[in-house]
């Protein structure tokens, strides 16, 4: 969205990814925040922004990205699968189920904890149609970044 290039360095993993940039071996990275907030509290590291359009309650010194460019968002997002042909009903119940668990307030406490947004649980539908949206627009990302598979 800025035109600044960077290159990808491939790790497996957040934490030998988060060792290199405390040692200078890479200068920066995006990092879900659970791997690196007692870095960032314990200033090993320092975070720059944060990449969900709102602050984060456990950081809330750190602005978000989207303050500075507009319309910026890049959050990660967790999400309850079932196979395909799994029957309505089940499907129903399951997200019940997961509703329930997530009003918790000991999840939610847990959920900010990690330094997560915590959100309401849309209808199965809706769910559908972001994961479809969030294809097309991480779709165009790609081909725009010019990444190949070879």
């Amino acid at each position: 969205m800025t035109g600044t290039e960077l290159v990808h360095v491939p790790y497996k993993g957040s934490v030998p990814a988060l060792t290199d940039v405390m040692a200078g071996v890479i200068s920066l990275m995006f990092v879900d925040l659970a791997p690196s907030l007692n870095l960032i509290r314990a200033g090993r590291v320092r975070a720059l922004g944060v990449s969900s359009k709102t602050r984060v309650a456990e950081l809330p010194d750190v602005p978000p990205i989207a303050d500075d460019v507009p319309g910026f968002e890049a959050v990660a997002w967790q999400m309850l699968v079932a196979p395909a042909g799994t029957p309505k009903p089940v499907v129903e119940k399951l997200h019940e189920a997961l509703k329930q668990f997530e009003a918790d307030p000991e999840t939610q406490r847990k959920i900010k904890q990690l330094g997560m947004i915590p959100i309401a649980t849309p209808p199965v539908a809706a769910m559908q149609t972001y994961i479809k949206s969030e294809i097309a627009r991480w779709g165009r990302v790609v081909v725009k970044s010019g990444a190949r598979a070879d």
